[in-house]
């Protein structure tokens, strides 16, 4: 059976009807002001030099300009014996320190620092840091004073633009959700307490567990993962031989071996060469270097837990 409307009903559907069509539509920039406001401010951007491979920036230590190398592989900001005995810096006594290398774990003294910058923005006061050689800097001029860890770095959301040389810290965005470029390869990575970042790699199509380390400048994987992503002992012996080191410790032999694909999901690349040796890498298969990092953008979010390859 249907109803039928009266004169007066039909009336106020159409003033119900007129008072729809009147609302205002969501602003189209809507999406765009939400984005605006997870935007996450910009501390500071400094530019970068690459040297043998190595990411190197100017920073300040006690007011003295200084070179340092940004190395999200390290724990602790390190400094070298030299220089935290020309700025005569006091020994952190209450907190005796360690250097954790690739061929095992040495002593380290520790001392305070008074006041850090990049750029013209004080990054820490007052802050412990270790002391160590660096052998493998040895020959860059001006001379490396250090290291800039994790201690610092991890407290923002790190840029570093390889291809334009130039390397930016933001402080840490309001929203969970924030991807920095909308065509962004987006890794997961695993924080330590210490701010390191530990990520799922693969090499030769096998997953490996890596250490995100941009102050190795060539990528490294231990023999025995070599062997289990197919590396014979075979092919090693006909690979190129090699030798390096890390803080404070001793010269370690290495075979720069060709593999088939390096790299992380999204953003694999092929035919990438890395060193291959007798290293101890607590907690990962292998270190991700600056070899593989320098090739693309990338933005290391410590908030969240993420890492953007562009």
């Amino acid at each position: 059976m249907h109803r039928v409307l009266s004169r007066r009903a039909l009336g106020l559907l159409a003033a119900v009807a007129a008072l729809g069509a009147c609302t205002p539509a969501p602003p189209a920039n809507a999406a765009k002001a939400r984005a605006k406001a997870c935007q996450p401010a910009r501390v500071l951007e400094i530019p970068l030099r690459q040297e043998r491979n190595f990411l190197l920036a100017t920073a300040t230590l006690d007011g003295r300009p200084a070179t340092l190398l940004i190395d999200t592989g390290a724990e602790t900001t390190t400094l070298t014996p030299e220089i935290a005995a020309s700025l005569r810096l006091p020994a952190d006594a209450g907190h005796p320190g360690t250097i954790v290398g690739i061929t095992g774990t040495v002593p380290s003294t520790n001392v305070v620092l008074g006041r850090l910058a990049l750029g013209n923005v004080v990054l820490a006061t007052a802050h412990g840091v270790g002391v160590g050689a660096l052998p493998s800097l040895e020959g860059i001029e001006p001379p490396v004073a250090g290291l800039l860890g994790v201690d610092v770095l991890a407290g923002y959301e790190v840029e570093l633009d390889l291809p334009g040389r130039r390397m930016a810290l933001y402080a840490q965005p309001p929203c969970a959700g924030y991807v920095p470029w909308r065509d962004a390869v987006s890794v997961p990575f695993q924080r330590t307490h210490s701010g390191l970042a530990f990520i799922d790699a693969r090499v030769n199509g096998r997953a490996v567990r890596a250490l995100l380390d941009t102050g190795a400048r060539t990528s490294l994987l231990t023999r025995q993962t070599a062997r289990a992503v197919g590396v014979t002992e075979r092919m090693l012996a006909s690979d190129e031989a090699r030798t390096g080191s890390g803080v404070g410790s001793a010269s370690v032999a290495f075979r720069h071996h060709r593999f088939a694909s390096l790299g992380l999901p999204g953003a694999v690349d092929a035919d990438m060469a890395a060193n291959v040796g007798d290293v101890r890498l607590p907690g990962a298969d292998m270190l991700l270097g600056a070899d593989y990092v320098g090739r693309r953008r990338v933005w290391i979010s410590y908030a969240t837990g993420r890492l953007f390859l562009r």
